[in-house]
């Protein structure tokens, strides 16, 4: 109207990852297990949580950066983060928080509590049953509480119920009440937490989150993360996103945020 021309430009809302775990970003080029893993267990124990122990500060910053970018240059501009670093522990969750929020991603985040690390730092030999909360479980449930007294958005976290004791569970849900927050834990991923809905069902509330529901065989309250990128690849089975009751959420299990992809593997698989 007055020789100015005017452009209206439509913005697509970004993507959401409702479930990741950003130091899963450095475990590319880690070097093979000693032997090739056959069970799901397995795979916990020669890679995924010999990762968690490495983990420092400077590989949480960086680790936790370098899968904000990634998920930036995937259209993805939140992220559901769930970490675990035993040796580095206060702090770990400041840490992601501030690597996301240079790179421009916003994050929630939690720390993932588990009695599978004893009171001496080691691993404990059977995973389960586990009888008492441990000191490393006590850390991990005092980091969260200070991430979130902070300012933090994050969320009680567990890592899964056949790796904590009945008292570290009814503390995590005792806290999550306390801060309104939710719970974020893997639920019956492996047959190994196969009895997770039963051992969950007097705790969870529709705030919490429970990721992968694989060998889920009973109604458990919360919303529902399906992953199916990371059950194909660790061979768990298929979740079924479709029979749960649950809202369905998508997330990747720390196989980076691509949601495009998960989306259109979600739905080749189904």
């Amino acid at each position: 109207r007055h020789g100015r021309i005017e452009t209206v430009s439509n913005t697509t809302p970004g993507l959401v990852c409702a479930h990741h775990h950003l130091y899963s970003s450095i475990a590319r080029g880690m070097p093979a297990p000693k032997h090739s893993p056959t069970q799901f267990i397995e795979v916990l124990q020669q890679v995924w949580w010999r990762l968690d122990a490495a983990l420092d500060a400077d590989m949480i910053y960086w680790s936790a950066a370098l899968g904000a970018v990634e998920a930036l240059m995937n259209g993805t501009t939140a992220i559901i983060d769930h970490h675990e670093s035993p040796n580095m522990i206060e702090g770990s969750l400041s840490l992601i928080n501030k690597a996301c929020t240079d790179v421009g991603v916003r994050v929630n985040t939690c720390y993932g509590v588990t009695d599978r690390w004893d009171d001496e730092g080691q691993l404990h030999s059977k995973v389960s049953p586990l009888s008492k909360m441990t000191s490393a479980a006590q850390r991990g449930l005092a980091e969260c509480e200070r991430f979130m007294a902070e300012g933090g958005k994050g969320m009680v976290g567990v890592h899964a119920a056949f790796t904590c004791s009945d008292e570290t569970l009814n503390a995590a849900a005792n806290m999550e009440k306390r801060l309104n927050v939710g719970v974020h834990i893997h639920v019956a991923e492996g047959i190994e937490d196969i009895h997770a809905g039963t051992r969950l069902a007097d705790l969870a509330t529709d705030d919490w989150l429970l990721v992968h529901g694989v060998h889920l065989d009973s109604p458990l309250r919360g919303r529902l993360v399906h992953n199916p990128r990371s059950n194909m690849n660790n061979h768990v089975g298929y979740g079924a996103p479709t029979s749960k009751p649950n809202t369905i959420l998508l997330g990747t299990d720390g196989i980076g945020a691509d949601m495009l992809e998960e989306s259109r593997l979600a739905y080749a698989r189904l």
